[in-house]
């Protein structure tokens, strides 16, 4: 019988290291129908922080303490997700010279397990920005009061390559994921190639880390190897309702900010679209294009990344034209549903009007207004790229640096404006669930965007752009 036992043990040890059962249901893809609310630009900006992905957790009276980082890390207290602008304090700092942290300690995420916070921290040494060299890993650290001092239980997690004279090397970047299996899961980003990777550890002693490598998790997480996942992003979270792992990736070749979904924690399959499209992702700043970067996704009702089908996506922007001292915490609410499968564009995102700081006037975009701008109204969705089998026009933002408007791309020259930015997609036809979207020229306020066809009484009749999604 004790033979018997430990036979059965012994197998059951044998699963847990191996890669994920093959019974778990795929990710239909088609499936999915995605919708990305307005942006809030919540914090900022700031030239010493937002340089990793923001961690939030909410506090046992009911508020929030968010977390960001730049070398030292900093809590962020306020009463909701979105109210992220107050004071900062120092949780974590640089470590002494010659430490494994000696160049900073980033907070990049947070879980609970038995009552207490965890906090995965991205460290780096050796540092010489200035020739391009940091060597990067990974610490567990806990906290007994809610993020505002740190116990730090040792490093956890580092690559297989060693510092280099004029390189990034290392591995870190990592988020912090709850698999809700009894582990938690590190996805990583392996610095040699620019891979993602992971490891995981027992939630209830998270220092005993080991990677997957060659379909199974033996590889120990300080200097093992990995087989890496592909490029699927280390901004990840743990989407409950459905038992899948989700990671966003900036991902300028595929047009914007990536969801990638997995049912197995391993295997991931992309959306057909992104969730926010973007023009560049270039860091060299000052740059003519926005950058948005270190996406994650946030619980907005209970903090950390365990997150129902409503969540938040964070990212960090920098306008175009602006270096890094101008850094923000943005914030996009996003609904996630179940169809059937269908070739309908999987993703909307909002196009928003606005009402312009000390004026009547309005702008309308899908992305981020830095300023005092009030929210009016959701026109429409944007399609984020353009589908196959119908036809659709790319609509860009223009503006003189006083007006705003949007137009077919390329063609902002002709209102003797600029084009500035990537609003979205537009249907050429008018389709099932569709609103048209016109362009207006106002008598007194400006050009402004309406889905009226006489612009609400306000100005000339309107130019058609195309149709976007209503809902």
């Amino acid at each position: 019988m004790k033979s018997s036992t430990l036979s059965c043990a012994a197998g059951m040890g044998l699963l847990a290291l191996m890669a994920p059962a093959s019974a778990q249901e795929a990710v239909c893809v088609d499936c999915i129908s995605v919708r990305v609310g307005p942006p809030e630009v919540v914090r900022g900006p700031f030239p010493d922080e937002l340089d990793a992905a923001f961690a939030a957790t909410r506090l046992p009276d009911g508020r929030f303490r968010g977390f960001s980082a730049n070398g030292a890390t900093y809590a962020v207290d306020g009463a909701t997700l979105d109210d992220m602008g107050g004071e900062r304090r120092a949780v974590l700092d640089v470590g002494p010279p010659g430490s494994i942290n000696d160049c900073g300690s980033w907070l990049t995420s947070t879980a609970r397990a038995d009552d207490r916070l965890y906090g995965f921290v991205h460290q780096e040494r050796l540092c010489d920005y200035d020739v391009g060299r940091t060597d990067k890993s990974m610490a567990i650290a806990v906290s007994e009061d809610e993020g505002l001092s740190w116990t730090d239980l040792g490093t956890v997690i580092t690559g297989t390559d060693t510092p280099l004279p004029d390189q990034i090397t290392g591995e870190g970047d990592c988020s912090l994921v709850d698999g809700h299996d009894g582990f938690f899961y590190a996805y990583c980003l392996r610095n040699s190639d620019w891979q993602t990777i992971v490891a995981r550890a027992p939630a209830q002693d998270p220092v005993d880390w080991r990677k997957y490598h060659e379909g199974e998790w033996r590889e120990p997480g300080l200097g093992g190897a990995a087989t890496d996942i592909g490029f699927v992003g280390t901004g990840a979270g743990y989407l409950r309702d459905h038992d899948w792992v989700a990671a966003v990736a900036t991902d300028p070749w595929f047009g914007g900010l990536r969801l990638s979904l997995s049912a197995d924690k391993v295997t991931f399959v992309d959306l057909d679209e992104p969730l926010v499209p973007i023009d560049d992702a270039n860091w060299e700043r000052p740059a003519p294009t926005d950058l948005s970067v270190y996406a994650t996704i946030l619980n907005p009702t209970e903090g950390g990344n365990t997150v129902g089908d409503n969540f938040v996506l964070a990212y960090v922007f920098v306008p175009a034209g602006q270096g890094f001292e101008s850094r923000y915490l943005v914030l996009r609410e996003v609904s996630l549903t179940q169809r059937e499968p269908s070739a309908v564009p999987q993703v909307g995102i909002a196009l928003t009007r606005w009402i312009m700081p000390g004026s009547t006037g309005t702008i309308t975009t899908t992305g981020p207004l830095i300023g005092d701008y009030s929210r009016e109204s959701t026109l429409a969705y944007m399609l984020t790229a353009a589908p196959d089998g119908a036809a659709t026009v790319k609509i860009v933002e223009c503006s003189d640096g006083t007006r705003n408007t949007l137009a077919e791309d390329g063609t902002c020259a002709l209102s003797r404006m600029s084009q500035t930015r990537t609003a979205g997609w537009l249907f050429v036809d008018e389709q099932p669930n569709s609103v048209p979207v016109f362009r207006c020229e106002g008598d007194s306020a400006g050009p402004f965007i309406s889905t009226q066809d006489n612009c609400e009484g306000l100005g000339d009749a309107g130019d058609l752009l195309g149709y976007g999604l209503a809902s």
